[in-house]
């Protein structure tokens, strides 16, 4: 008895991590990802996508360069410093903790991937970040998740990074910011803080929404 009562438990902690069918989503002609249950907002320039795991949140957001404020990329050096500020103004704006700070690819493209964990005062929260910039946009992945429900969210957590694709004609030369950016650009600074700071509080809106939709249901 005591078997099949251990049994029901565990199913009813992994199941809603396999019930749900994981679709492939194009963001547009350079990437494309998969998740599962999709709510998206599309705009002129930007795309917003915010969805539910069984144990995490998931969130997309897709920033263009501006020709007025966009740091000048011309190098991979600067590629990389404009990762690291990203990065930094993640962790100002937050007041949270970087952690797991790895450079990867994906083909020829180089991103970023971090971790920021934060003390909520109820608990540890863990946001898993991937950056990429790539044709005059930032991309930015990420997988929010509970300390608590760890264990079960860095499965799907990999799983959502592992499938982000990008178009296999693009090349390291379209990592750079175009020429009319290069030359029209001013305080690249002030670019990186709109977006991190702006990630960072629409982030913290979606989660405090999806958390009270959880709480209602429950």
């Amino acid at each position: 008895m005591k078997r099949i009562v251990l049994l029901s438990l565990v199913l009813s902690i992994i199941y809603p991590a396999f019930s749900q069918e994981w679709k492939t989503v194009v963001i547009d002609s350079v990437v494309s990802v998969k998740v599962p249950y999709l709510k998206a907002v599309q705009k002129d320039k930007t795309y917003d996508l915010a969805t539910e795991t069984g144990f995490g949140k998931v969130f997309v957001f897709k920033t263009a360069d501006d020709a007025k404020i966009t740091p000048d990329i011309e190098r991979d050096k600067h590629l990389m410093k404009y990762y690291k500020q990203y990065i930094g103004i993640i962790s100002k704006s937050s007041k949270g903790k970087i952690l797991d700070v790895k450079d990867g690819l994906i083909g020829q493209l180089k991103i970023k991937d971090f971790t920021l964990e934060t003390d909520t005062g109820t608990g540890v929260l863990y946001r898993s970040f991937r950056i990429l910039h790539a044709n005059n946009y930032t991309y930015t992945f990420e997988f929010l998740y509970e300390g608590v429900q760890k264990e079960y969210a860095l499965p799907e957590r990999d799983q959502f990074f592992k499938s982000i694709s990008v178009n296999e004609a693009l090349e390291k030369k379209d990592q750079y910011t175009s020429e009319a950016l290069n030359t029209a650009n001013g305080n690249g600074n002030n670019k990186i803080w709109m977006i991190a700071g702006g990630v960072v509080l629409l982030l913290l809106v979606l989660y405090f929404i999806f958390r009270s939709r959880k709480v209602s249901r429950t």
